[in-house]
C-alpha cells in the first residue's frame, strides 16, 4: 500500500493547499462561490479518498466540516472573517491528521483535544443556522430516511487508465450502509484468445441499504465519473411506479444485457459500448525527486567522460572519431538541459504559501495587509526553492512585524490604512532575483549607525557608504527594532538568513527609505549542478566563470596597460569598471606559453567589473563540484570541475568576487 498511501498523501497537500488559497483570496477579495466550492470540495475530496483506507479520524471530522461548507454553500451561513479563521484552523488540522494516518502513528492528545474543541464549535455554527432557517428553508431540507436503493455500474473502456480501485470504491459503501448483493455480469467476457487484458468487460448490479441520498450514493463515484456508466435509483420510487412488484420481487431483479430492467433509467446501461481510443487521464507522473537527483549526479559523470573523449580526439587527431564524438556531446548537452528542467519548477506554488504566514502574523497584530506576490512562472531549481523557504519566512514577517505600521498610524501619516506587502521574481542575467518589499516605516540610516558604533560593531570615526551601512543589519545580533516581539525583530536573525543564501552562493541586500519603506533583494544562481561555463587560464591554474556572467571579452593591450599603471579601474568605452588582476591577487605564477593577456567583463545584478587572465580556452559544460576543507577560506571562490585531461578548474564566486573588489577598492 506504500505507493497508494504516497498518492494519498500528495493528494490531500494539494486538496489542502487549495483550501488554504480559497480561505485566502476570500479574505482578500471577499467569498464568493468559486472560492466556497474549492474548499468544499478539498474536504469532499479528502473524505472520499480516506474512506477508501479506512481512516476514521479523517472521515469524522472532513464530514462535520463538509456539513459546515454544505451549509454556507447554500446560504445559511455567512463565509466571515471569524469562520475563514476558523477554517483556516480546520484546514491545519486536516493536516495533522492526514500525517498521523500516513505514518501510521496515534493522534497525540493535544491532537485529539483540538479535534473535539474545532467539532464542537462548527457544530455551534450549524445549530444556529438551523436555528435561524425560515418556514420556507426548514421545507427544503432533505432528510434522508432509511432506503432499499439499486445501483448499476458498468465499466468504460478508460477504467483502467484511471488508476482507481474499484473494489476499494465499493468496500467505501459499507461505511454507509449495507450491501446486500453485488452480482456482477459476465455477459460481456470474451475467449481467452480474444480478450484484451488492458479492457474492463464486467458489470455490476448493486443493492443497499442505508440513511443517505441518492446524491451521496453517486458522489462515491465521482472520482471516477467519467469512466463508468451508473445508475442509482431508489427501490421505493421505483416500486410507486410499479405498485404490481413488491420489495421482494424488486431483490431478486436480476438485469442482463439480452432483458434489461422496464426502468428506462437503468436502460442505457445494456447497450453495447461503443470501442473508444484509450487517451492517458493525465499527462504528469509523480517521480520521487531523490530519483531525479540520482539521475542528475550520474548526467554529471557521464558529462566529465565527454571531456576526457573530446580531449583524446583533439590530442590524437582521431578524424573518424570526430564526428561521433560531436553528436554524443549535442545529444549529452540535450539530455543535460532536459533533466535539469525537470528539477527546475515555477516559484509560485512555494510562494503561496506565505500568503497563510502573512495573514496569520496581520491577524494577530490587528494590521491590514495587501499581500502581492508577481513572477510566480519563474522558475528555480526545487532544491534552491527548498533551501530559501526559511529565510524568505523570516523577512516576511519582519515585514508584516517591524515594517509595516498599524492601520491608525498609517491613516495619520496619510497613507492607506491596509500596507502593501510585495514579494517578486524574475531571472536577471543567469540569475534569479527574489525581492521583498513593503511601503511601511523604513530603516533610517542614522540609526543603523547609531546601533552599530553602540554595539562596537563600527568605530565611532569610521565612514561608510548607504549600501554598506545597510549591511550591517547582517551582522549578529543586531536589531533596530524599538520592542522585539515573538514573531520577529527586524536585523534579529538576519545574520543566519544572510548565511543561508550565502550557502546557495547566492547574495542579499538592503535599500531603504524612512516613511517609505524597504526592498530586500535576493540573488540566486538557477541551478548549483551543471552549468555552462567559460574557461580561462590565470597561470598554471584553470578558472571557470558562469557564462551567463560574462558580458564581454577584451585584449589587454598595451594601451590599456600604460593607461592603469597600478590602478583599480580601468576604463571601458568611457565607463570606469572595477578591476581585479587575477594572476597578481592570487600569487599565480607567470604564464610561460600565453601570448596576451585578456581582460573578462563580468556582470551581477547592475554592476560590471573586469578580470585581468591570461589564456582564453572558451566555453564548458561545467559539472560544480564542492571544495574541500583545504580551500575553506578560499576568497571567491566555491566549487570546481575536472577536465577532460584530468586537472580540477576552480569556479568563480562572483558575488564574493565582487564584495571582494569593493574591499581591496578600500
Amino acid at each position: 500500500m506504500s505507493e497508494e498511501l504516497d498518492y494519498f498523501h500528495e493528494d490531500a497537500k494539494e486538496q489542502l493547499q487549495m483550501m488554504e488559497s480559497a480561505l485566502l483570496d476570500a479574505m482578500d477579495k471577499g467569498s464568493n462561490t468559486e472560492y466556497i466550492g474549492t474548499i468544499f470540495r478539498a474536504m469532499h475530496t479528502i473524505k472520499g479518498v480516506a474512506g477508501m483506507f479506512s481512516f476514521d479520524a479523517i472521515i469524522s471530522f472532513t464530514h462535520i466540516a463538509e456539513n459546515l461548507m454544505d451549509s454556507v454553500r447554500n446560504g445559511k451561513i455567512v463565509l466571515g472573517e471569524n469562520l475563514l479563521m476558523l477554517l483556516l484552523e480546520c484546514k491545519d488540522h486536516v493536516n495533522e491528521l492526514v500525517n498521523c494516518a500516513v505514518e501510521s502513528t496515534d493522534l497525540p492528545p493535544q491532537t485529539l483535544e483540538k479535534d473535539k474543541l474545532l467539532k464542537s464549535t462548527i457544530n455551534a455554527y450549524l445549530n444556529n443556522s438551523q436555528a435561524h432557517l425560515t418556514p420556507k428553508e426548514s421545507q427544503n431540507i432533505e432528510t434522508p430516511n432509511t432506503n432499499l436503493w439499486h445501483i448499476s455500474l458498468a465499466l468504460k473502456d478508460s477504467f483502467f487508465d484511471s488508476g482507481m480501485d474499484l473494489i476499494s470504491i465499493i468496500a467505501f459503501l459499507k461505511r454507509l450502509g449495507t450491501l446486500h448483493k453485488v452480482h456482477p455480469l459476465l455477459e460481456k467476457l470474451p475467449t481467452l484468445e480474444t480478450i484484451d487484458p488492458y479492457k474492463p468487460y464486467l458489470s455490476f448490479e448493486i443493492e443497499f441499504e442505508g440513511d443517505v441520498t441518492k446524491e451521496t450514493l453517486v458522489e462515491v463515484f465521482e472520482f471516477v465519473e467519467d469512466d463508468i456508466e451508473l445508475e442509482v435509483f431508489s427501490v421505493k420510487e421505483f416500486l410507486n411506479t410499479q405498485e404490481e412488484k413488491s420489495i421482494e420481487e424488486v431483490q431478486q431483479i436480476e438485469v442482463s444485457v439480452a432483458q434489461p430492467v422496464e426502468s428506462p433509467k437503468i436502460e442505457p446501461l445494456k447497450q453495447e459500448l461503443p470501442d473508444k481510443k484509450v487517451t492517458p487521464v493525465s499527462q504528469f507522473l509523480r517521480v520521487d525527486s531523490s530519483k531525479i537527483d540520482i539521475l542528475i549526479d550520474t548526467i554529471s559523470e557521464m558529462v566529465i567522460a565527454n571531456a576526457k573523449i573530446n580531449r583524446y580526439v583533439e590530442e590524437n587527431s582521431a578524424v573518424e572519431l570526430e564526428e561521433i564524438s560531436i553528436e554524443l556531446s549535442t545529444l549529452l548537452e540535450g539530455l543535460r538541459n532536459n533533466v535539469m528542467n525537470i528539477r527546475m519548477v515555477p516559484v509560485g506554488e512555494s510562494f503561496e504559501k506565505f500568503r497563510r504566514v502573512v495573514n496569520d502574523v496581520a491577524y494577530r497584530l490587528g494590521k491590514k495587509i495587501n499581500f502581492v506576490i508577481k513572477g510566480g512562472e519563474t522558475e528555480l531549481d526545487k532544491t534552491v526553492i527548498e533551501k530559501i523557504a526559511d529565510p524568505l519566512l523570516h523577512m516576511l514577517r519582519n515585514s508584516v512585524d517591524h515594517g509595516i505600521e498599524l492601520p491608525q498610524k498609517r491613516v495619520e501619516q496619510g497613507k492607506s490604512e491596509y500596507g502593501n506587502v510585495e514579494l517578486r521574481a524574475y531571472p536577471e542575467s543567469g540569475s534569479i532575483v527574489i525581492e521583498i518589499e513593503d511601503d511601511g516605516k523604513g530603516l533610517g540610516l542614522d540609526a543603523i549607525l547609531a546601533k552599530a558604533k553602540a554595539k562596537g560593531i563600527i568605530t565611532p570615526t569610521q565612514q561608510l557608504s548607504d549600501a554598506e551601512a545597510y549591511k550591517l543589519i547582517f551582522e549578529p545580533g543586531f536589531s533596530t527594532a524599538e520592542v522585539v516581539s515573538d514573531i520577529s525583530g527586524r536585523g534579529v536573525g538576519m545574520d543566519v538568513v544572510r548565511k543561508n543564501i550565502e550557502a546557495l552562493k547566492g547574495d542579499v541586500e538592503l535599500q531603504s527609505y524612512v516613511g517609505k519603506g524597504s526592498c530586500f533583494t535576493i540573488r540566486l544562481p538557477l541551478t548549483l549542478a551543471i552549468i555552462d561555463g567559460f574557461l580561462f587560464q590565470v597561470g598554471k591554474t584553470n578558472y571557470i566563470i558562469p557564462l551567463d556572467m560574462v558580458s564581454e571579452v577584451i585584449e589587454y593591450t598595451q594601451q590599456y596597460h600604460v593607461s592603469m599603471k597600478d590602478s583599480k579601474v580601468f576604463n571601458l568605452r568611457g565607463t570606469l569598471l572595477p578591476f581585479l588582476d587575477v594572476r597578481s591577487y592570487y600569487q599565480e605564477m607567470s604564464c610561460q606559453v600565453c601570448e596576451r593577456q585578456n581582460i573578462i567583463v563580468v556582470k551581477y545584478g547592475r554592476h560590471k567589473m573586469g578580470l585581468l587572465v591570461d589564456e582564453l580556452l572558451g566555453e564548458y559544460q561545467t559539472v560544480i563540484k564542492p571544495l574541500g576543507k583545504l580551500f575553506v577560506n578560499a576568497p571567491a571562490l566555491y566549487g570546481a570541475s575536472i577536465l577532460g585531461s584530468g586537472e580540477i578548474a576552480l569556479i568563480f564566486d562572483i558575488p564574493a568576487l565582487f564584495e571582494m573588489v569593493n574591499i581591496i577598492r578600500e
